[in-house]
């Protein structure tokens, strides 16, 4: 998957978590970080343990 593509799949999902109502998960924080062109939270976070 591209960046590009990468953007694409996690604008979605964040248009449908907020659709939803669901904007207090870990997930929807993760493509609202993405989607907006910060760095990913979850990769962060697996480098900080490590």
């Amino acid at each position: 998957m591209t960046q590009q593509e990468s953007v694409r799949y996690w604008s979605e999902m964040r248009k449908a978590m907020e659709v939803a109502g669901d904007t207090s998960s870990a997930i929807y924080r993760r493509a609202l970080a993405i989607s907006s062109g910060q760095p990913d939270p979850l990769a962060a976070d697996l480098e900080a343990r490590e």
